[in-house]
């Protein structure tokens, strides 16, 4: 390449290799005939190689090669380690399968739609229906990669090729946790990590003051203090092994490094607390790097990665916010804690990943001796096996039906998703953590029974609030503030000590212009004292009743001059405060009231 390419960037080509560039094969097959063997390097740079001699029927596996070839290669699908995988155990599952039968096809010609058939059958015996038909759809999409696929029999192109095999991503998924599981799982989760941060404090504390003031410590204290020196200074684990037997060398050599590092069974509430806080898929988790910056002591920065959304887009940098007093209440805080607690480890695993581990014992001795037994867990795969139902046994958690709870770090992020959605009251522009709203609707709020249950709460709750203000109507006439009526003179009216005519009188000894009130009743609709509930909508259209009719014997002017401003005010101000409903359940019970009602108060003869 040359090194006078200037830098790639917007508007610049980038930078090529000279002369005809061949990237190296993905499938290679050896010269002498032997099985070809398969390389793959994902983005995340975790390679694998897939060795076609350990599967049966050696007259497909060059088929086979080059369609795992076209799925795993620069222009195919699976772009980790995990995706690749997936491919090869589909190809070397169905291939056993074939192996297995009385007349078993040597060739790609000789199958069939049947054999797939086959495929899906038996899957389903040792796996739900969801996990069966996505292991079908991984092998159909080999299937389709074959090389000449007019070699292929009709029916098991056919088959292949038709629709309807796969998943439903809209079908019933695993939810989250309700909120009580949430919260027992939280707090298991923080007890355990509140343990390993004090338990590595303490080994911290007796190394220093054996290195500031050896002569401060008892005896045992001394000879603890040795073999932690010697463990900070070279990363291998001391242990005394005077008086163990050669069975008790294992559990021996874990209590002494969990002293200053963290080990394999801590990563189990580490990472499920991690979800628990940042609400982020398990795999972007698994991914955390170590390079961060530290804003003003207030919040940290950490680029992240999440493949899903394709190579361009597969790194994000956010910001957790950071409480220095206390470790355990931010993401931030707990990222930072995280990096402190491994960094001895680290040191030996030359990890760039935040998540380093000593995993020097049994097979693990052998296989990180260049690095003292560190390791970053989830360097060669993030497949890790976390032993999270054996946590959740031990701290006694149990689903809402009693039964064992189902841990999975996967859960514990819909459950974030749930909740997050349920503190900005389901706005979903908002709420979204790591996806777009509409993924996050799709993935994880809509088929979850929490949400689903929450969301008819919020209606019912709603569409009670609206019935009961709709229902709880009360107008105060005369340009009077309805909020001002004392609460004793609403019960009154409620029960209606305080009637009139067509509404309640709050004070009818003391009328505005001065005096006991002796107008008539209609002009208490022009009164501050007069006070409308719903329980006066009968009579109130019994009352425009009676003035369309009384509108039917008069002279419009002069019905205008008597009744105009009443009329105003029952059709403009009043009536349109009530519904439609409370409108005709009232006018079941209009009352009969006469004409003359509207001449005034008379004197007696």
């Amino acid at each position: 390449m040359s090194q006078d390419s200037p830098r790639a960037g917007r508007g610049r080509a980038a930078a090529v290799p000279e002369g005809l560039y061949q990237p190296p094969p993905v499938v290679e097959v050896p010269k002498d005939g032997g099985s070809p063997v398969a390389r793959f390097t994902g983005e995340d740079g975790r390679e694998r190689v897939f060795r076609f001699e350990e599967l049966p029927l050696p007259g497909m596996h060059l088929d086979f090669a080059h369609a795992l070839g076209v799925r795993i290669g620069p222009g195919g699908g699976c772009r980790t380690q995990r995706a690749a995988s997936g491919q090869w155990q589909s190809i070397k599952r169905f291939l056993l399968l074939l192996d297995r039968l009385p007349v078993p096809p040597q060739r790609v010609e000789d199958l069939r739609a049947r054999h797939l058939e086959r495929y899906l059958m038996a899957r389903r015996e040792t796996c739900s229906e969801k996990s069966a038909r996505r292991d079908l759809q991984g092998l159909l999409r080999i299937v389709r990669a074959l090389p000449g696929q007019d070699r292929l029999d009709r029916t098991a192109a056919d088959y292949a090729g038709q629709r309807g095999h796969g998943v439903d991503a809209q079908q019933e998924m695993r939810p989250g946790y309700s909120d009580r599981e949430f919260q027992a799982v939280m707090a298991a989760a923080r007890s355990d990590v509140a343990a390993i941060r004090d338990r590595l404090a303490a080994g911290e504390s007796l190394l220093r003051r054996f290195l500031e003031a050896p002569d401060s410590l008892t005896p045992a204290e001394r000879e603890q203090s040795v073999r932690l020196e010697a463990m900070a200074r070279t990363g291998r684990v001391q242990v005394d092994y005077r008086g163990l037997s050669a069975g008790a060398y294992p559990a021996a050599c874990y209590a002494q490094a969990r002293q200053l590092f963290v080990i394999d069974p801590d990563l189990a509430p580490l990472l499920i607390y991690a979800a628990g806080l940042s609400g982020r898929n398990p795999e972007t988790l698994k991914e955390l790097p170590a390079e961060h910056r530290l804003l003003e002591e207030r919040a940290v920065a950490v680029t992240l990665t999440k493949r899903r959304r394709g190579k361009a887009n597969s790194r994000a940098t956010v910001h957790w916010s950071v409480d220095p007093d206390r470790d355990l209440r931010t993401m931030g805080s707990f990222y930072l804690l995280l990096h402190r607690m491994m960094a001895r480890s680290r040191a030996y695993s030359h990890t760039a990943s935040v998540w380093s581990i000593w995993a020097g014992s049994g097979r693990g001795g052998a296989r990180h001796a260049a690095t003292a037994g560190h390791c970053g867990p989830f360097d060669a795969e993030l497949a890790r096996k976390l032993k999270l139902r054996a946590w959740a046994d031990r701290h006694g958690l149990v689903g809402d039906d009693g039964a064992p709870l189902e841990m999975l770090v996967t859960r514990m992020k819909k459950t974030v998703e749930a909740r997050t959605a349920k503190q900005v009251g389901g706005h979903l522009p908002s709420a979204r953590l790591t996806n777009t709203a509409q993924s996050s609707f799709a993935h994880y709020l809509r088929a979850d029974p929490f949400i689903s249950q929450w969301a008819a709460d919020v209606l019912t709750e709603a569409i009670t609030d609206a019935e009961h203000h709709a229902r709880n109507v009360m107008i105060r006439l005369g340009g009077a503030d309805p909020n001002a009526v004392p609460q004793t003179a609403r019960n009154k009216a409620e029960v209606g000590e305080l009637d009139t005519l067509a509404a309640s009188c709050l004070d009818m000894e003391h009328h505005p212009a001065g005096g006991r009130c002796r107008s008539s009743f209609l002009s208490c609709f022009s009164c501050s004292n007069a006070l409308v509930l719903e329980r006066h909508l009968p009579a109130l259209l019994a009352l425009a009743d009676a003035l369309r009719e009384d509108l039917q014997q008069r002279d419009a002017e002069q019905w205008t001059a008597r009744h105009g401003t009443t009329w105003q005010i029952l059709t403009r101000d009043i009536l349109p405060r009530f519904s439609p409903a409370q409108h005709a359940a009232a006018a079941q019970g209009k009352p009969l009231l006469p004409l003359d009602v509207l001449d005034g108060p008379k004197e007696a003869p």
